[in-house]
């Protein structure tokens, strides 16, 4: 009887084998489900003087374009939240581009880590 306990136990060992490294990755990127929108910078500015950094973007999937599309259009001039490579989340002012189809410009404190073809998610507080 001990026998067959072990080598159930044992198949059950190596059944779930291929399971652990999936559990162990790295988190999936921004979904459309997530709340957050994957993007990235397309150029970005920093002015030391008045202490702003403005990042002109858009999204980085296209599976994403229309929810960012409708993000910009219902949220334009909204305080949003966006997470840089660093992983910190900061509070930045979007808005609508309305003569660049599908972009968006941010406006956050400078300094900030942001450059040409950075990838960022951004989400909006509360949803």
């Amino acid at each position: 009887m001990s026998a067959r306990i072990a080598y159930v136990a044992l198949a059950a060992v190596i059944l779930t084998l291929p399971v652990l490294p999936m559990a162990q990755a790295a988190p999936r990127p921004a979904t459309a489900n997530s709340g957050t929108i994957a993007c990235r910078a397309l150029e970005s500015h920093t002015d030391a003087e008045l202490k702003v950094t403005v990042v002109v973007f858009h999204q980085r999937d296209e599976a994403q374009r229309s929810q960012l599309a409708e993000l910009l259009r219902g949220h334009s001039g909204a305080m949003v939240d966006v997470q840089a490579a660093d992983g910190v989340w900061r509070r930045a002012r979007m808005v609508r581009l309305k003569s660049c189809f599908g972009r968006g410009l941010l406006m956050l404190a400078a300094p900030a880590p942001f450059s040409d073809r950075a990838e960022f998610s951004l989400r909006v507080p509360g949803n």
